[in-house]
Parts: structure tokens; sequence; C-alpha cells
């Protein structure tokens, strides 16, 4: 295992010009072309008021596609993306959070750090006072004393759906990746560093911990019990197992005497690691560690390791955002994902031009949605830096 790792960081400064994702042009054009058919498709579905699907959050993930493309917008998507604009900023809420619709929205640090990101994509200063605000929502949202939740509760440090809601993995990852690409906001202004407010990283390292399966690190009383071949791995909360988590999560050996352990999966492992390089942990932490050889030991780009189909999409967007912020061109070994992730693109679009997956877990039968998480995706991978 020691040898794999020195393989994985020794392909993290190999940048390999002659790596197929950057060498086979047929494949780049398609990649292009699936791109174009993208966009085309997913501004055909825009609503009258900017919106997609009259919600803020896959709004911004829209319009953040738009603006990061690697192409110069259009006229017809600079219109559409101004329209979503709008839509977004109807949404933002006196606390600065940005959320609501169509209907009550149950998800606001959710739809609060998509839209946060999708505004600052944008570039336009005009914006910054609303993206500060949303910042400090997020902020304020992190669990801790000031909230009454002390450190031996599993909560501690993390984020959740709301500002008093139980905090998971899923929520954490998306508001520190936010709250990490607005660090230099205050500096842009000319103001101190943090004048805005600064997230309490250890905290969110503690919580962060809780959802790892590895003993020593996770004080949690099931985490003893993780088997040896799930060390690294990320589930989607701590907490009591007995107490709401779905079976489906369960470790599937019977055999465990006291707590059960929670088993890994891909999707979140990859949020994890993400969000441990936000916290700046170093490449040889060992949390860090025994999450590159979990994904390693469980790497595919046919399904999402633990959950098969359901999430797919979500998988691929977390996968690419974790392995280029890590900086790693070949995962595992020699294997460059971004060839065979740009291949798979490729060959699961749609001939309308859209995404969609036949698990209808977590929203990814909506092809909206999924056209979003494919295009984000493909620049990232073509971009080979995020953000």
């Amino acid at each position: 295992m020691k040898t794999l790792l020195i393989l994985l960081l020794a392909s993290a400064t190999a940048l390999g010009s002659s790596l197929p994702s950057q060498s086979d042009e047929s494949l780049l054009k398609e990649v292009a072309r699936a791109q174009e058919r993208g966009f085309a498709w997913l501004l055909s579905k825009q609503m009258e008021n900017g919106s997609w699907n009259m919600h803020p959050a896959i709004t911004g993930l829209a319009l953040t596609a738009l603006y990061r493309s690697h192409a110069e917008l259009t006229l017809e998507q600079k219109t559409a993306a101004e329209r979503a604009e709008k839509f977004i900023l109807s949404c933002v809420k006196p606390t600065g959070a940005i959320y609501g619709g169509g209907e009550t929205d149950k998800y606001p640090n959710y739809s609060t750090a998509i839209c946060t990101m999708a505004l600052l994509a944008t570039g336009k200063a005009e914006y910054l006072p609303v993206i500060r605000k949303a910042r400090e929502f997020l902020l304020g949202s992190q669990l801790d004393e000031t909230e009454d939740v002390s450190p031996d509760n599993p909560s501690y440090g993390g984020i959740g759906y709301g500002r008093r809601e139980r905090p998971d993995l899923s929520n954490m990852a998306w508001a520190l990746e936010a709250i990490k690409l607005t660090d230099s906001l205050d500096s842009m202004a000319g103001q101190s560093p943090h004048a805005g407010g600064k997230l309490h990283w250890q905290k969110a390292i503690q919580f962060l911990q809780r959802c790892q399966n590895l003993p020593g690190h996770n004080d949690q009383p099931w985490a003893k019990n993780v088997k040896e071949d799930d060390h690294g791995g990320f589930i989607y909360m701590p907490g009591d197992p007995a107490k709401g988590i779905p079976p489906l999560s369960f470790a599937d050996d019977d055999s465990t005497e006291g707590p059960k352990p929670l088993r890994s999966y891909a999707s979140m492992s990859y949020a994890g690691l993400k969000s441990y390089i936000y916290a700046d942990l170093k490449k040889d932490d060992p949390r860090v560690t025994a999450a590159v050889q979990w994904l390693a030991r469980h790497f595919s780009l046919e399904e999402n390791p633990g959950m098969g189909q359901a999430g797919l999409f979500y998988y691929y967007h977390m996968l690419a955002k974790a392995l280029t912020a890590f900086g790693v061109d070949t995962f595992p070994g020699d294997n460059d994902w971004r060839y065979g992730l740009l291949k798979r693109f490729v060959s699961l679009q749609k001939h309308e031009g859209y995404w969609q997956n036949d698990n209808n877990r977590w929203w990814e039968n909506d092809p909206v949605l999924t056209t979003c998480y494919s295009l984000l995706t493909l620049e990232v991978i073509q971009k080979r830096r995020y953000p």
C-alpha cells in the first residue's frame, strides 16, 4: 500500500504532455461537440423567469457552467446568463442566504453555497456585497459552541441544510468550497483579510474526521469496528446509526460486535478528500493518505463505488474536482483518469444533447441537473485546474 501511495504522489507532479487526454484530438473534438450540444439543450430548458426548474441551486449550477466554459459566451448564452443572474438575485434573503423560488426551499445552505459560487464565476464586481453576505450566512451555519453544540457532539463543526439542522458531508463539502473560493474577497475589496469573518477550520476538520472510516482519527464508537478494507473512506454523516441512518449505509458484515460501522462510498470519499485539501491538510497527512488509498482501491468510472449507479453524475463531479485539486494526472497508478472520464461522458450523452441517470436517487433522473453536473465536470477535466 505504501508503494501505491508513492506512485500516486509521484504522478501529481508528472504533467505528462503525452497523456491521451491532451493528445487525442479526435476525442477532444467529440467532447467539444458534446459540450456545444449540451449547452444548446440546457438553454432550451431555461424558464421564462430565468431559472432552471424554479430552483436557485440548479440555476446556479447552470450559470456556473456557462461562465466557466472554456469558450467565450455567445450572445444567446450571455442573455441566458444575465436572466439567470436576475433570478438568483431575486432569491437573496435579508440574512444573506440565497434560496427559494417557486416553492419553499428546504436547502438554504446548499442553495446559498452553489449560488455564491455562481455569482463569483460571473466576475462582476457589483455582486461582491451579495457574495460577501452569503459567505457570512454560510460561516454562521457552522455548528459549534455558539449554537450550544459541544465538541463531543458528532455534529460539532459541521454544516447542514439549514442554520440549526443536522450536518452532513455533502452540504459541508459545498459550503467549504464556497467559503474557500471566497477567501480572497476582502483583499479584493481593499479590506483586511477575513474582515467579514472566517471559518473555524479545525472544527470543520473534526467533523470531517467523524465522517471518515479511520480508526485512530475518528472518535465515534462505531469507528473502532471499521474493517481494514474500508479504512480511509467517507460516509454521508456521523451520528448514531440507530437513529435515522438508512440501512443501505450499514456495513455488510453482520459479525461485528458493538456499534456497527457505516459503509463508505466513493462520491462522499471524493467530497471528503476535496474538503481536506481545502482545509490545507498536507498530502502526507495520514487522513489524506488513507482517503487516497481507499479511492485507489475502489476506483471506477462505471459506477459510484459503494452506491452503484446512484448519484453517478455527482460522483463524477466530485471525482474531477478532488483529483484536480489534489494534483494528480494519473490515478490510480498510470491510469489517465481524465481521458477515461472524457470518453465516458461522450458515450453517455443522449442524442438530444442532455445527460441523464436512469437511477432516480438524489434527483439524477432530472436531465437538467445531470446535464449541469456533466458540463461543469467536463470543464474541470479540460482546464486541469479547479477553480
